[in-house]
């Protein structure tokens, strides 16, 4: 791993671009030897990683290690362990039957140099996730850290990295606006870019100009139900609220406002009391997390300032140290200035419905395609009803941890993001499906007839072979089963014949 400053980010992406047309197919022995390494650099300084995300925004130690640590290097773990499996070439299902004699595989070729431009929420999980994705797809990787917002975490992290990732295949720069724009001005062959919406479409503007793809994750308004076939209202609520508080609320697919239904109303809000009261009762001193800088605290503050909802619960913040207490406000309406653009933070709007159809609709007129959804609810007429929310991901009786499974795909649809990744789903999206078919030369008698001249009844025969159905490969699998059978049947027969 090479750390590089602003005027050498061109000359660091270009060597690195090279390095891989030099070496574009890595041994799985030195892929795996990374992401080992890898793992053990992050496991040798953990301490010093948690400590500087308390330094950066006080974050408390068990957030970290539940929220990031745990999660990635899990994933890793998975990545090393099953590199061969996730890497190996496939064979098609089927072939049609012109073309049934060749020799058909599907290659997973890496993609080339990939950029990664990591959040500040979830620094360590939402920069190395993908990293490491990539390196096990095969490919180079630039990764921008946000130095901007947590200065002493990029610091610790660029050391742990260069003492893990060889040099030729990661680069690493930190910074803020400046880094970001100079890194996209270079030529990569897929960017991942984790950030609000706004910033989304300029990073995708951008790629556009040299037709990079790129991978999109950009939160937005998450909704939660509570139905009446809610079973355990309390222990929805306290589901409900770590999802939303966890970080401080700065996570993408927290909970972003709740709509409850009437006839449970009054006892959700009451039951609501009685969990933050025992859970949530916090100050600037204590280990809860704080606001990553003043920008959001001044945000956040205005917010509160500004809603026409009732103060339920929290409120308290401290400017000094960018602190906002976990809050609750009821009574909101759709037009309440907490209900405009995702929060991330903090706050909590309630919502009251009658109809869950009607609410369903309300929600996909004002904020359609979330990056998440969640609803509390035993009844499978209201789950269903729900998930006709196009988003990301559809969580039921829990909020957030569907993010944190690597055996599952993370991302977004629509507005809150494209394309996903995590596990076997990484090595889909850092690699391309390469075809490499091979015909055999005795089979020129089967294909003269597409050569010219053309005639009536050269395309009259080679029409009707398409029409014919496709031949199923048989696997080896297959193979060894209906053999089994066969050779039960002969002894069976011959036993029989006794």
């Amino acid at each position: 791993m090479s750390l590089v400053a602003l005027g050498e980010i061109p000359d660091a992406v270009n060597k690195l671009r090279l390095d891989f047309v030099a070496r574009p197919r890595k041994s799985h022995a030195f892929i795996k030897a990374q992401l080992l390494s890898l793992k053990d650099a992050l496991q040798k300084h953990q301490d010093s990683i948690v400590s500087a995300l308390l330094h950066d925004f006080h974050r408390s130690s068990q957030e970290t290690l539940v929220t990031e640590f745990g999660p990635l290097l899990s994933e890793i773990s998975y990545l090393a362990g099953n590199l061969s499996s996730l890497l190996a070439p496939e064979t098609p299902d089927a072939m049609p039957i012109a073309f049934s004699v060749a020799s058909c595989k599907i290659e997973k070729e890496p993609l080339g140099t990939v950029l990664v431009i990591s959040p500040f929420n979830f620094p360590l999980s939402l920069s190395l996730s993908p990293v490491a994705g990539a390196i096990a797809a095969g490919n180079n990787v630039v990764l921008k850290l946000p130095g901007d917002k947590c200065p002493e975490f990029c610091k610790v992290l660029s050391r742990v990295l260069a003492e893990a990732l060889d040099p030729e295949i990661l680069v690493v720069v930190t910074g803020g606006l400046k880094e970001a724009q100079a890194v996209l001005e270079q030529k990569y062959d897929k960017i991942v870019f984790t950030g609000s919406t706004a910033v989304g479409k300029i990073v995708h503007a951008k790629a556009a100009e040299s037709l990079t793809p790129t991978l999109l994750e950009l939160g937005g308004k998450s909704p939660a139900f509570i139905t009446a076939g809610c079973p355990n209202i309390r222990t929805a609520l306290a589901r409900l609220f770590w999802g939303k508080f966890c970080n401080a609320g700065q996570v993408c697919v927290a909970p972003d406002y709740l709509l409850v239904q009437d006839s449970v109303y009054d006892q959700v809000v009451a039951e609501m009391v009685a969990v933050l009261q025992k859970t949530y009762q916090v100050s600037e001193a204590s280990d809860y997390t704080h606001l990553v800088d003043s920008n959001s605290f001044n945000r956040l503050a205005g917010l509160l300032e500004k809603t026409r909802g009732k103060l339920l619960f929290g409120g308290a913040r401290d400017r000094e140290t960018n602190f906002v207490a976990p809050t609750v406000v009821t009574d909101v309406d759709w037009d309440d200035p907490l209900m405009q653009s995702e929060i991330f933070g903090p706050i909590l709007p309630v919502l009251r419905y009658s109809s869950l159809a009607e609410a369903v609709q309300t929600v996909q007129q004002h904020h359609d395609t979330p990056l998440a959804t969640y609803i509390f609810s035993d009844k499978q007429e209201e789950v269903q009803l729900v998930d006709s929310i196009r988003s990301g991901a559809l969580s039921v009786n829990d909020t957030v941890v569907h993010a944190g499974i690597h055996t599952c795909p993370f991302g977004g649809v629509g507005t809150s993001g494209m394309g996903n990744y995590h596990g076997r789903y990484s090595i889909e999206s850092f690699t391309h499906r390469k075809v490499v078919l091979k015909q055999p030369y005795w089979y020129e008698v089967a294909l003269k007839d597409r050569y010219a001249p053309y005639s009536a009844a050269k395309s009259n025969w080679l029409m009707f072979v398409y029409r014919l159905p496709s031949i199923r490969r048989v696997r080896q699998s297959d193979l060894v089963t209906v053999l089994a059978v066969v050779l039960a049947g002969l002894v069976g027969y011959f036993i029989g014949k006794r």
